[in-house]
């Protein structure tokens, strides 16, 4: 790449630097060509040209902060520079400092500098702000604009989910699939968007496209395919790790990772855990996680909290804050510079809690900013990463023999992976009228997102009332625009729509008591129920799941194992229905299992805090130890804690 604007007329003191820089700049030596244009601005500090060129030099070599600098000191002598206020923009997009760069996109809008590809990128910056409606208005222009703008159309389904507006994300991917109709990943977000309101209409032939696409996509071949979205759908694990490492390739092309850490340096201390996720807040991720952290053992771990994400004023917020060793708060670091934080930090496991979710920094793990890197707990399945090096589960949800099915190798928990505590509200008395519910009935709960809904397992539940003239169906309300589509697919499969019943949002503690008005929890498949599975559990409430083959679809079998209940996870349909039926016939049964996990919640195992923590402290020692003997990764069975 050359210089961003021409040379001056005149031939100023510094042109001769400028010249080489321009020389640098072409053959991408960009660190060299940092210091012939500092040289040029040295020589005549005036020239705005030459710090425009300075600071798109030092974009390009990953010196942001610096960039940004050189930036401002351009529009100090050009305020109105189209160029020097992009920069700004993107550099700060690029650190993640979102607020600013969302300035600064508009400031450029402001000056009339802008552009349909640049309005996306103010977009994007919105988006991450969680102001949806700002960044819908953007895109709207920018599509004035280029209205075949595909990036622009993909971030207004964005903008449009973000407001609970899914028929109208729906309708977003539909003109991405017009213009680009091999798109993969508009192909697994109109899916996945589809499954949120449960308009299962076109359902086989979405699952047949993104199968055949994948299926012919070229081994090795980076792109992004909108990973999360696939573990809901029966596809192969074989394809779905297939889009992983082409969704981890495309996020790490062009990194170079951080020098190697020599064992040696770090034997005479504590083993020091790193924990990075954009969830310290009120979520699942920190309601399961936090009493864990408050148990390590302290003599042996320390626990430094990475944050990527917005803060909140919640009770698990400052919870974590509290129980960490050290609360670091990286949203507005570039992945460079927060792989080189955390290297510095001297972190020997950093584990990351996000794999393909939404608010991921997965670049930045490809830095290799710590000797030791595994996947833990925020994503069910395999990141597809070569530069993550454990994945933790367990003997059910990854079995040695599915060892394939992963680029990671397999570090077993002893129990189950899920970390659970025993902080959890106590179900407080409540009548089936308060929760809206229907006295005597047998209360099927369906609590998982509806997304996890397929029309084979709603023909199960249809069936079963069928044949339960006294059931009803408990899903939970996401979004308004759900109800008529499931009541329409009940009435279709002959089903009362007035049986099918919706959960609104209430406060944590009173879930916990609303949930324990349930018969039985009903579980999806392929993708289980995971916090909501242990969450009936804890109010009571007996899970019926069926598993499969992948991660996400053997999870709700592993809690139940570890409630002492495994003989409710089964692999067919058929046994799937017939426990069901068989625990709404007999309320005996029914009452002994409620019972069970009533009285004996606070001795049950996926509980027990204290040791799960000895257990996980344990399998990250084991890491360490081959780490420091210049062992490579190796599976890591299943043993019990010390």
């Amino acid at each position: 790449m050359s210089a961003l604007v021409a040379a001056p007329v005149r031939i100023p003191a510094g042109d001769g630097h400028w010249r080489e820089g321009v020389d640098l700049a072409a053959n991408e030596k960009w660190h060299e060509a940092v210091r012939a244009f500092a040289r040029a601005t040295r020589a005549d500090p005036r020239d705005h040209v030459y710090w425009l060129n300075l600071a798109n030099a030092q974009r390009r070599s990953g010196a942001l902060t610096r960039a940004v600098a050189a930036a401002r000191r351009c529009l100090q002598l050009v305020p109105d520079d189209a160029i020097a206020l992009r920069l700004v923009a993107q550099c700060m997009a690029g650190m993640h400092r979102h607020a600013e760069a969302a300035d600064a996109f508009a400031a450029l809008d402001e000056a009339g500098a802008t552009d349909a590809a640049t309005m996306v990128q103010h977009a994007q910056a919105l988006l991450a702000l969680q102001r949806p409606g700002a960044a819908a208005a953007v895109l709207l222009r920018a599509l004035v604009i280029d209205p075949c703008l595909v990036p622009a159309h993909l971030l207004l389904a964005d903008a449009c989910r973000d407001q609970g507006l899914k028929r109208e994300a729906v309708e977003c991917i539909r003109t991405v699939l017009a213009l680009e109709p091999g798109n993969t990943q508009a192909l697994a977000n109109l899916s996945y968007e589809r499954r949120h309101l449960c308009d299962w209409g076109d359902y086989e032939q979405d699952l047949e496209s993104l199968r055949e696409d994948m299926l012919c996509a070229p081994p090795g071949l980076a792109r992004v395919v909108a990973v999360f979205s696939l573990l809901s759908l029966p596809l192969d694990p074989e394809l779905q790790l297939a889009a992983a490492r082409g969704e981890a390739l495309a996020l790490s092309a062009g990194v170079r990772p951080l020098p190697e850490v020599a064992p040696a340096s770090r034997t005479e201390r504590r083993l020091r855990i790193g924990w990075v996720s954009y969830d310290f807040r009120d979520h699942p991720v920190a309601q399961l996680l936090q009493e864990v952290l408050a148990a390590i053992d302290r003599e042996r771990f320390e626990v430094v909290l990475y944050s990527i994400g917005p803060g909140d004023a919640s009770v698990w917020r400052a919870r974590l804050k509290a129980t960490a060793d050290r609360f670091v708060d990286l949203r507005n670091e570039s992945d460079r510079r927060a792989a080189e934080i955390i290297r510095a930090d001297g972190i020997d496991v950093l584990v990351d809690l996000m794999g393909h979710t939404r608010g991921h920094r997965m670049t930045m793990f490809a830095f290799r900013p710590a000797p030791v890197q595994v996947a833990f707990l925020g994503f069910p399945g395999s990141t597809g990463a070569e530069f993550i090096d454990y994945l933790v589960g367990d003997p059910l949800v990854t079995p040695l023999a599915a060892a394939d099915h992963y680029s990671e190798k397999l570090a077993q928990m002893p129990l189950t992976f899920q970390p659970n505590g025993r902080s959890r509200p106590l179900p407080q008395p409540m009548t089936r009228a308060q929760a809206g519910l229907p006295e005597g009935a047998f209360v099927m709960c369906a609590f998982n997102n509806p997304y996890k809904i397929l029309p084979e397992t709603f023909d199960v539940w249809c069936d079963l009332m069928h044949e339960l003239p006294h059931a009803v169906l408990w899903l939970r309300e996401t979004n308004g625009q759900l109800h008529e589509n499931v009541r329409a697919e009940a009435a279709r499969r002959g089903i009362d729509p007035a049986r099918v019943l919706f959960a609104k949002a209430v406060p944590y503690g009173e879930h916990f008591s609303r949930l324990a008005l349930a018969d039985v929890f009903v579980d999806t498949w392929p993708y289980n129920a995971h916090t909501t599975a242990a969450d009936a559990l804890w109010a009571g409430v007996p899970v019926v799941t069926r598993y499969g083959s992948g991660f996400a679809s053997r999870v709700a079998a592993s809690v139940l194992n570890a409630v002492g209940l495994g003989e409710l996870a089964f692999e067919t349909v058929d046994d799937y229905r017939r426990a069901i039926l068989v625990l709404a016939q007999e309320p005996g049964l029914l009452a002994t299992y409620r019972r069970h996990l009533s009285e004996q919640r606070m001795q049950l195992p996926l509980f027990d805090t204290p040791r799960y923590a000895q257990e996980l402290g344990a399998l990250f020692t084991r890491m360490v130890l081959r780490w420091r003997a210049g062992q490579a990764p190796e599976h890591l069975a299943a043993e019990a804690a010390a």
